[in-house]
């Protein structure tokens, strides 16, 4: 018997044979074997907790993280029907999308101009097409500065453009409302930036950074030099 703690403070009770713990879940399946463990099991998510009784015999399904799985659960607004599968990303599901679910509905760019373009369903822009967009696009070069954790600086430039994408309720996306709106400075640096840069893994060469309301596009991008850690 083993009672843990994770990284969120979350209170688990986990023993050879089941795994209890709080949480809003919905999910009521049988799983071939567990991750990364011969042992099926049935899982028990029934809205404010979770619990997961392992079975004491061993399948055929090892080292999988995706083991075929039959069942009902919900959640990313949508209800999922479980249908099993062969594993490791081969699963059949079938899927019902709740009316509340927000789906996308456009990706905008601002052009040099002030006006935006926009990208629906079915009619894409290709917006990362440099050759095409490159010089229709509104973007800035500015001077860039992190401090490692060492306390080196790295000083780089930051060329930033502004998107903005939209989703609106799955089943009523013809509706202007209700409707969830996101504008975002992108960012690319000329060299990696992080404490990565230069090893196998790399730093990071660019990013997406939420505006706030009325925020300037030079503020925003100060705000992410003071905040943003890599």
């Amino acid at each position: 018997m083993n009672t843990t703690a994770t990284k969120r403070d979350k209170w688990i009770f986990e023993s050879k044979w089941l795994i209890f713990y709080w949480g809003w879940h919905f999910d009521i399946s049988y799983e071939a074997c567990g991750y990364f463990d011969p042992r099926p099991r049935i899982n028990l998510d029934l809205i404010f907790f979770s619990l997961a009784l392992i079975l004491p015999f061993r399948s055929k399904h090892t080292d999988e993280c995706d083991p075929p799985k039959w069942g009902i659960a919900y959640h990313n607004q949508t209800f999922w029907i479980e249908k099993g599968g062969h594993g490791n990303g081969t699963n059949k599901n079938y899927s019902i999308y709740m009316p509340w679910q927000w789906s996308w509905v456009r990706t905008s760019q601002m052009l040099r101009g002030g006006s935006w373009e926009h990208e629906k369903r079915g009619e894409s822009k290709n917006f990362w097409d440099t050759d095409k967009w490159g010089d229709a696009l509104w973007s800035k070069t500015y001077p860039y500065k992190y401090e490692l954790n060492s306390g080196k600086i790295q000083e780089r430039m930051a060329t930033i453009t502004i998107s903005e994408r939209e989703w609106r309720w799955h089943w009523f996306k013809w509706l202007p409302f209700p409707r969830k709106v996101s504008r975002t400075l992108d960012v690319k640096f000329n060299e990696e930036v992080g404490e990565r840069t230069g090893s196998w893994k790399g730093g990071v060469l660019g990013c997406g950074y939420e505006l706030k309301p009325n925020e300037a596009p030079l503020t925003c991008l100060r705000r992410m030099e003071r905040e943003r850690r890599f």
